[in-house]
């Protein structure tokens, strides 16, 4: 038993190097899942989230020539032109109505605005806060008062730059009630606006 002992041979322990190789897949399936996370975070901050009602029917889009009226469950107004930079057009056109003025440096930011949410009196302010007050500005909602020049402005900008129509879309939570689309409705009928689409998502009715 002794000299088994004395001749044993020490027990060898084999370590695996990670190759470039062998990491190399995990790394690919790390860095598309980011990239996915970053594409669905940009995507959701295009428009304000509102839950839609759903149809079994479908439309659309034309051109990108069109704005959307967004409606959000308390009754906030949002507005959005889908094409940049006409948006940006819009917003300098509407802050000028009101006598707002940006440096340099916001007016080269605009075209990072994801979509209007405020009072347009607001920019300086929003260009000069942090993320977290930015987010909270946009939530804020675009003053009913401004909407109709807002709307103005986008007709007028799509015909005088792109000599085309501009199309609108409304989008209302589906538990708005009709009461707060009525005015929506008669605004744009003011501006001989007869023909809109509602926003909706796609199901089996």
């Amino acid at each position: 038993m002794a000299s088994i002992l004395q001749h044993s041979r020490p027990r060898q322990i084999h370590r695996r190097n990670l190759s470039v190789p062998e990491v190399w897949p995990l790394a690919v399936v790390v860095l598309v899942f980011l990239r996915c996370c970053l594409a669905t975070t940009s995507l959701k901050q295009t428009e304000p989230e509102v839950d839609l009602p759903v149809t079994s029917g479908s439309s659309c889009l034309r051109d990108n020539r069109h704005y959307i009226i967004t409606i959000s469950k308390d009754n906030r107004l949002f507005f959005n032109v889908d094409d940049e930079p006409y948006r940006t057009m819009v917003i300098e056109q509407v802050a000028s109505l009101h006598g707002v003025q940006l440096t340099y440096m916001q007016q080269q930011e605009m075209h990072r605005l994801p979509y209007i949410g405020m009072d347009v009196r607001r920019l300086p302010e929003y260009f000069s806060s942090s993320q977290m007050q930015r987010y909270a500005l946009l939530k804020t909602g675009v003053p009913a008062g401004q909407l109709g020049e807002y709307i103005d402005a986008t007709r007028r900008v799509f015909r005088e730059c792109a000599g085309k129509p501009s199309f609108c879309f409304i989008r209302a939570d589906k538990k708005t009630p009709f009461a707060a689309i009525r005015p929506i409705i008669e605004l744009l009928q003011q501006q001989n606006i007869n023909r809109f689409n509602l926003r909706t998502t796609w199901g089996v009715m």
